[in-house]
């Protein structure tokens, strides 16, 4: 009997669902109750009040030009076909739509439940808010729309659509997986918490995070590619492919930046209080700006390659090579690691700590470095323009170039190996330098406090030291050029054409010259002693203090106004002339096959050897010709 009472049971909801659905035909209404209601309306629904199912766990089998559904509680499930279809759920309990139509409208507002759609047509529109629930879209549209505004829920879309619009508007908790496909992709999420995990194709994708906390992760390919992360505390993870790629991470207090993307033009901003940016990529144009304290990483290439970190604390590590570099660094603290090949390299470093940058370029390397700390920098270019000014740290500088030119102002060592066509160097400040510089012409002006010592070999070497301290140098030239103005000893050894020595300030010239004509004057007390070989030499002394020469050459002359002991040995082939003018004890040895004149005027012991033509005797003014 129980399978009678069944089997009658089934026919009456036969009869009873096909008398529901010639009633909805004829009047476009379906009322249900708040049982589980299972309805299949078929018809134009273009009139009527749609179909309202109330309560209970419903489902609607559809096909109809036009269908609304409306449900109160419980699950509601929806499949079919229509030209509009409209599904309306106000209380708790989940949605589940599959169908094709020409427009979708789907929009849950209870406090509880789940939106999951699959499906396809021209328009597709899901709103959900309440309490909870998460929205899961499938399906394929011209336009596909969906918005979340409940307080906990997340959004998976996996679709297709000229545009897509994915939208997580406020709550609390919420993520967004969004894999997708469409000319315009826009995903943004609101909540106070929740990441967006992005993966797609489209010409326009943008992609916002705003809240509390919350990441980015971007994996798509676009003509245009924005991502915005303005949270309180949260990353951006890019990975793409783009005409231009925009990444920023906008505020907030902290945030990091992983950059890896090829592009016309790949432009990363970090603006957050603390984070990292790093960047691995390639591109025509690659912009980095970062105000954030902590690191900038960037390996890449491109036409144009532009750094600029502000923040108060953090250091740049660049790998990279372009037609230009610009690298500049303002703050408080930071070191650098630069590695640099391209036309023109411009870097700027104003704060604290190390800097070293090995920089190639095929025009022009040009470094300003500003702040305290140590600089250690490898120079390959056409030109290298460096100008270093810190209040305390070394600079040390290996490099070559058409033309050099080195700007060194604060208290370290300058330790300098360049080679060139030529090269200038100014120091100034506190400390010793070390040069060992081949070019056609070298000149370095010395300002500071602190030694000098190294090698130059050129055309021209011209070496000028204003300030205290020795000077211990070895100049190989056409002509070699040493002037001292301050306290201090000098050690010399030149080869060259022309080979001059000038100094006044206390202190000892030794000094080895061999050129065509050597000239050695110093104006001050202390001593010299000097070895000249040339075809002219000519050594000058006005101060008291011991002169000590050797002098060979064509002609001699040496001349010591002062007090003090002079002593001698002059061997020419033409004449050598010795003139003291001065107190003290004079010793002379002169060889000389043209004649030799010795002259003394002041008190003291004289004494003079000369050998060579025919002798003459003067009386008190020591006078002698031979």
């Amino acid at each position: 009997m129980a399978f009678v009472a069944d089997a009658f049971e089934s026919i009456v909801d036969a009869v009873e669902a096909v008398v529901d659905s010639v009633i909805y035909l004829v009047t476009g209404n379906y009322e249900g109750d708040n049982g589980d209601n299972t309805f299949t309306a078929v018809g134009l629904g273009l009139w009527g009040g749609g179909v309202n199912v109330y309560g209970g766990n419903d489902t609607v089998y559809a096909a109809s030009l036009k269908l609304d559904v409306y449900d109160t509680w419980g699950n509601l499930s929806v499949h079919g076909a229509a030209g509009f279809m409209n599904i309306n759920k106000s209380a708790w309990g989940n949605m589940t739509v599959s169908g094709l139509a020409g427009a979708t409208n789907l929009q849950h507002t209870g406090r509880t439940g789940n939106i999951d759609f699959t499906g396809v047509a021209a328009s597709n529109y899901l709103y959900r808010q309440g309490y909870s629930g998460n929205i899961s879209f499938t399906g394929a549209g011209i336009s596909n729309r969906v918005i979340s505004k409940v307080r906990y829920g997340n959004i998976s879309f996996n679709g297709i659509g000229a545009s897509n619009i994915v939208e997580r508007i406020g709550g609390v908790q919420g993520d967004i997986h969004f894999t997708g496909a469409g000319m315009s992709n826009r995903v943004t999420n609101s909540a106070n918490r929740g990441s967006i995990y992005f993966t797609g194709v489209g010409a326009y994708n943008k992609v916002e995070r705003k809240g509390h906390s919350g990441n980015i992760v971007f994996h798509g390919a676009g003509f245009y590619n924005r991502v915005v992360n303005a949270t309180h505390n949260g990353n951006i993870d890019f990975a793409g492919i783009g005409g231009y790629n925009l990444v920023e991470r906008r505020g907030g207090d902290r945030g990091n930046i992983t950059f890896n993307s090829v592009g016309v033009v790949n432009h990363a901003i970090n603006t957050a209080k603390y984070g990292n940016t790093n960047f691995i990529g390639g591109g025509g144009g690659n912009i980095i700006e970062h105000s954030a304290n902590g690191n900038v990483s960037f390996k890449g290439v491109g036409v144009i390659n532009k750094v600029t970190h502000t923040g108060d604390y953090g250091d740049i590590n660049f790998v990279g090579g372009g037609g230009g570099n610009i690298i500049t660094r303002s703050g408080l603290k930071g070191n650098g690691n630069l590695t640099i090949l391209g036309g023109g390299n411009v870097v700027t470093w104003s704060t604290k700590g190390k800097l070293k940058a090995t920089l190639g370029g095929f025009r022009l390397n040009l470094l300003k470095r500003y702040g305290s700390g140590n600089t250690e920098l490898t120079l390959v270019s056409l030109g290298n323009i460096v100008d270093v000014e810190v209040s305390k740290g070394n600079l040390s500088l290996v490099g070559a170039g058409v033309a050099n030119i080195v700007s060194y102002k604060g208290r370290g060592t300058l330790n300098a190996r360049l080679l060139g066509g030529a090269t200038i160097i100014t120091r100034r400040g506190y400390g010793n330098s070390i040069l060992y510089l081949l070019a056609g012409a070298n000149i370095f002006t010395d300002f500071s406090t602190g030694n000098v010592r190294g090698s130059l070999f050129g055309g021209l070497n011209v070496v000028t030291k204003q300030g205290n301290g020795n000077i211990d140098l070895a100049m190989y030239g056409g002509a070699n050029i040493l002037t001292q103005v301050g306290n201090g000893n000098i050690q010399a050894k030149m080869l060259g054409g022309t080979n001059v020595i000038t100094k006044a300030g206390d202190g000892t010239i030794l000094a080895l010259l061999f050129g065509g004509l050597n000239v050695v004057t110093q104006v001050g007390n202390g001593n010299m002693y000097l070895l000249m070989l040339g075809m002219g030499n000519v050594a000058t002394k006005i101060g008291d203090g011991n002169v000590i020469v050797g002098m060979v050459g064509v002609g001699n002359v040496l001349t010591h106004v002062g007090n003090g002991m002079t002593a001698a040995l002059m061997v020419s082939v033409g004449a050598n002339f010795f003139t003291k003018v001065g107190n003290g004890p004079t010793l002379a040895l002169m060889f000389s096959a043209g004649g030799n004149i010795f002259t003394h005027i002041g008190n003291g012991l004289s004494a003079a050897l000369m050998i060579g033509g025919k002798p003459i005797s003067l009386p008190k003014l020591a006078t002698a010709q031979q």
